[in-house]
């Protein structure tokens, strides 16, 4: 359920703009390591070790942040089927609340057991790099706090 006509607050239009800033960067990053790495590997007859390594970690970090400027722009899986079923009134108001709620509710699960696997995986290391493997799972807290801030933010406004 779309409401583009409502204006987002400001936290919520800052948190997106660093979203999609941020997530624009991680691509671009992302894109210039996949290519650096079929020209070394192709080419220049070498795969650099870290080359399985960083660009998983950037997709898992750039696919999150992108989750982030949705739930901000409420367009994360949704598909709009209760504005085709549902005829506007109080049913649909009640319903977009409690698909709002559910959106918090799920942050808060992702928040909790995101920090729960970072928290057990952080002493392991990657096997190429030794970075802490719970960098990858990190991902998860980080972003669904950011995008609770937001969505509280957008709440209390309305």
């Amino acid at each position: 359920m779309q409401h583009a006509s409502i204006p987002r607050p400001r936290i919520s239009n800052a948190i997106d703009n660093v979203a999609r800033a941020v997530g624009g960067l991680a691509i671009a990053t992302f894109t210039a390591i996949i290519v650096y790495v079929v020209i070394c590997r192709y080419a220049l007859s070498f795969t650099p070790r870290w080359s399985e390594e960083i660009p998983r970690l950037l997709l898992v970090w750039v696919t999150f942040i992108g989750a982030v400027s949705a739930f901000v722009r409420n367009t994360h899986l949704c598909a709009g089927l209760t504005d085709l079923l549902v005829a506007p009134g109080r049913f649909r108001s009640l319903l977009a609340v409690l698909a709002r709620l559910a959106s918090l509710l799920f942050l808060v699960v992702v928040i909790w057991s995101g920090w729960k696997i970072t928290v057990l995986t952080w002493s392991h290391e990657t096997t190429v790099l030794s970075w802490p493997a719970g960098l990858v799972y990190l991902a998860l807290p980080v972003t669904g706090a950011i995008a609770f801030v937001a969505l509280v933010a957008a709440e209390l406004r309305k």
